[in-house]
C-alpha cells in the first residue's frame, strides 16, 4: 500500500504548505479568518529569541547525572571530554536537519507530523506510541532516580540493601511532581520558568567550583581547596579501570568490538544530556528570515551548550577523584561536597533536585499533550484526551455546536483544572513501573535507542523529501553532508548499542511490534 494514501488531508502538496490551515492538535476552536495573520506575526522572532529557546531546552538535568555514565564507558577523562564534543557535534547536525524540516513544513506537532507527512499515518502512530509508552516515562524515571540518589548522597550514601528505599524515594518525588502539574497549565508554565533559572544557576555554581579549585592550586599547590589531586598529577588520556553496572572494566583486555559498544553507551549518555535540540523545528517555523537567522542561532546555541558541558565536566574531574567518578550518579552533589563540605553538598542537592523536578515538569507537560493529541487522532482510547474537571457533565464539544443558534449555550462549561489528568495518571503509572524495573544505566540506553530510531527515521525522511519534492520551498537547507553524517553515525550507534544491550533492544522491539499490531487493528 502506498503510504502517501494514508494522509489524504495533506494532499495535494503545494510548494509550501499553507500554515493558515495548520491548527494545533489540541486547538478545538475552528479556524478564523485572521489565522494566517496571527501565524505570520510569530515570524517576528529574532535570532536572539531562537538562541535563548535552544539553550534553555538543552541545558537540563542530564549534565548533573549522565557524566558518570560517560566516564564509566570510556578509558580516560580525556576520552570522556572528546565524547562530549562528539555528542555536541552530532546533536548540531540533527538540529540543523530538523530546522530544514521546520522551515519547509510548518506543521504543528513536530516530529510526529513530519513522519506522517513523509511516511504516512502508521509511522506517526508508532512514534506517538513509543514516546508515550517508553521514551518520556523512562526519561522521567531517570530524573526521579537522580533526585533520590542526590538526596541519598548527602545523607551519607545508601547501603546495597537500600535499593528499594531509593526506588520508593524516586516514586514519591515523581508522585509529588505529577500532583503539582495536575493543577492547571498556568501553574506548570510558571514552574517551568522558575526551574530554567535554577538550572542555569546550578551549572554556573559547578563551573565556579572547578575554577576556584584551579585558581587555588595555582596560588598554593598544597591548599585543600584544589579539589582532587588527580587532575594535576595524572595523565588525562591514560587508561584506567572504570566501573560500569557494578563490574570493573580493564580496558587493556577489551577488543575493538567491545570497546565500540562501550563508546556507543557513553555517546548515548552524552546525547541524553544534549536532548532538546530536536525542538529546533518549532523555532524554524516561527523565526523571521529562517534561511539566514536560524543557522546563526543554531551555531551560537550549540557552541554555548557544548562549551558549558565541557566546562562542567572539567570541573567534575578537578573536584572528584577519577577512580570514583564512574560509580557516582550524583556527581554534582559529590563535587560540591568535596569543595564546600556537607553544607555545599546540601545546597547543590537542593538545586539538582529542583533541576530534575523541572525536567520532570517539562516531560509531563509534553507527554501529556502528546497523549491528548494521540487520543484525538484515535491512536489511543478517547478517555485519555480528557482535560480537567468541568462543572457541567456535558463536556463533549458537539453539545456546544448546533445548526440552531438558539441551542448554543451562552457560556461553555467552566474548567476548574485544565491539566490532562488521565494522561498524567498514565504517565505516573508507566514511569513508576520503569523506576521499579530499571536502573539508571539500563534506562539511559533504552531511552537513547528509542529516541534515535525516530530521530534517524525523520532525517532519512528529509533526504527522501528532497528527492520526492525538490520544488518544496526550503528557506534553510544545510549541505547534504550534514543530514548524511547524522544518519550514518546515528545508525551505527543504534545498531551497535542494540547488540551491546540485548535486553533493552528486546523490550524496544516488543513495543514496536505491539504498536504495529495496535496500528493494524486500528486501521
Amino acid at each position: 500500500m502506498d503510504s502517501r494514501n494514508e494522509r489524504p488531508e495533506l494532499e495535494p502538496i503545494s510548494p509550501k504548505p499553507d500554515i493558515g490551515e495548520t491548527q494545533p492538535l489540541l486547538d478545538r476552536s475552528p479556524p478564523t479568518s485572521n489565522t494566517t495573520e496571527s501565524q505570520s506575526s510569530t515570524k517576528l522572532l529574532s535570532t536572539r529569541h531562537a538562541f535563548s529557546i535552544l539553550v534553555s531546552l538543552q541545558i537540563g538535568s542530564g549534565i548533573f547525572a549522565s557524566p558518570a555514565q560517560v566516564d564509566s564507558n570510556v578509558p580516560s577523562p580525556g576520552a570522556a571530554l572528546l565524547v562530549w564534543v562528539a555528542g555536541g557535534l552530532l546533536s548540531w547536525t540533527g538540529a540543523a536537519s530538523f530546522a530544514e524540516l521546520g522551515a519547509s513544513l510548518p506543521l504543528n506537532g513536530g516530529m510526529q507530523e513530519y513522519l506522517r507527512y513523509i511516511y504516512g499515518d502508521t509511522m506517526a502512530f508508532l512514534m506517538s506510541w513509543i514516546y508515550i509508552m517508553a521514551v518520556k516515562p523512562s526519561s522521567m524515571a531517570i530524573q526521579s532516580i537522580v533526585i533520590a540518589e542526590s538526596i541519598a548522597s548527602v545523607l551519607g550514601g545508601p547501603t546495597p540493601a537500600a535499593e528499594w528505599v531509593l526506588k520508593l524515594m524516586a516514586i514519591t518525588a515523581l508522585f509529588s511532581m505529577v500532583l503539582i502539574n495536575s493543577i492547571n497549565t498556568k501553574t506548570t508554565m510558571r514552574l517551568n520558568e522558575s526551574f530554567a533559572v535554577i538550572k542555569m544557576a546550578t551549572v554556573a555554581l559547578v563551573v565556579a567550583g572547578g575554577l576556584t579549585a584551579f585558581l587555588a592550586h595555582l596560588i598554593n599547590s598544597k591548599t585543600s581547596l584544589s579539589g582532587s589531586k588527580d587532575w594535576f598529577t595524572r595523565n588525562w588520556f591514560q587508561s584506567r579501570p572504570t566501573v560500569s553496572e557494578g563490574h570493573t572494566i580493564d580496558w587493556s583486555k577489551l577488543g575493538a568490538w567491545d570497546m565500540l559498544g562501550h563508546y556507543s553507551a557513553a555517546l548515548y549518555a552524552g546525547l541524553w544530556a544534549y536532548d532538546g535540540w530536536d525542538n529546533a523545528n518549532f523555532v524554524a517555523s516561527e523565526i523571521r528570515d529562517p534561511g539566514r537567522s536560524l543557522p546563526r542561532a543554531i551555531k551560537a546555541a550549540m557552541t554555548v551548550v557544548l562549551s558549558c558541558f565541557e566546562l562542567v565536566n572539567v570541573a567534575y574531574y578537578i573536584l572528584l577523584p577519577w577512580d570514583t567518578l564512574s560509580a557516582n550518579d550524583a556527581v554534582a552533589v559529590s563535587a560540591a561536597k568535596s569543595l564546600l563540605g556537607r553544607r555545599g553538598g546540601i545546597l547543590i542537592t537542593i538545586l539538582v533536585a529542583i533541576s530534575c523536578a523541572g525536567s520532570i515538569t517539562s516531560n509531563l507537560f509534553s507527554v501529556g499533550r502528546l497523549t491528548v493529541a494521540a487520543a484525538q487522532r484515535h491512536y489511543l482510547p478517547a478517555f485519555l484526551s480528557g482535560r480537567g474537571f468541568p462543572t457541567s457533565k456535558k463536556t463533549d464539544n458537539t453539545d456546544l455546536v448546533s445548526d440552531n443558534e438558539s441551542s448554543v449555550p451562552k457560556t461553555p462549561p467552566k474548567i476548574i483544572f485544565d491539566a490532562p489528568l488521565p494522561a498524567n495518571v498514565l504517565g505516573l503509572f508507566l514511569t513508576s513501573l520503569y523506576i521499579l524495573l530499571g536502573s539508571f544505566h539500563t534506562l539511559l540506553l533504552f531511552v537513547g535507542m528509542a529516541e534515535w530510531v525516530f530521530y534517524v527515521s525523520t532525517v532519512v525522511g528529509l533526504l527522501v523529501l528532497r528527492r520526492r519534492e525538490p520544488s518544496l520551498d526550503r528557506p534553510f537547507k544545510p549541505n547534504i553532508v550534514v543530514p548524511g553524517v547524522f544518519v550514518v553515525v546515528g545508525t551505527l550507534v543504534i545498531a551497535r548499542s542494540a547488540v551491546f544491550a540485548p535486553v533493552q533492544s528486546l523490550v524496544l522491539g516488543s513495543l514496536l511490534g505491539i504498536g504495529g499490531l495496535v496500528g493494524w487493528v486500528r486501521r
